[in-house]
């Protein structure tokens, strides 16, 4: 017999046990709310994707995967712009002598933009990331 659940092996169905039915019940309450893994809210994957366009050129595949999510062209706009900067951001490093420490702190300074501005995204909100969103916002309005 086991000690935890009392349950006798050969004797009688697992199912009748009583610990077995606790799970199960348990089991029930917490499932019912969950929906099949196929049917994800269009909401939640407009703000994956545009959180996912933070990475690289990423933005390209957001866009063409939501192209009519307000979200995802926003973020798509900061993230290429972000991108842009980072690319700008290797013809400072051949400068000599300062190049290559100027580069290392404005490529740690972009991957935290690029870090809130992915956050933001997750969390729906269109809000531009520090200083080069608001660039952003100004030149696409």
């Amino acid at each position: 017999m086991c000690l935890s659940c009392g349950w006798k092996p050969g004797g009688s169905n697992i199912e009748d046990e009583p610990l077995f039915k606790y799970m199960k019940d348990a089991f029930d309450k917490a499932s019912a709310g969950v929906t099949d893994e196929n049917e994800l809210n269009a909401e939640y994957e407009d703000k994956e994707l545009a959180a996912f366009g933070y990475i690289g050129p990423a933005f390209i595949y957001s866009l063409i995967k939501c192209r009519d999510s307000e979200l995802v062209k926003y973020h798509a706009k900061q993230s290429g712009l972000l991108l842009l900067a980072h690319m700008m951001n290797e013809a400072i490093g051949v400068v000599p002598y300062f190049g290559k420490p100027l580069k290392k702190i404005n490529t740690a300074v972009l991957i935290v933009l690029a870090f809130l501005g992915a956050r933001n995204a997750y969390f729906g909100k269109k809000e531009p990331v520090p200083v080069l969103g608001e660039l952003i916002s100004k030149l696409f309005r």
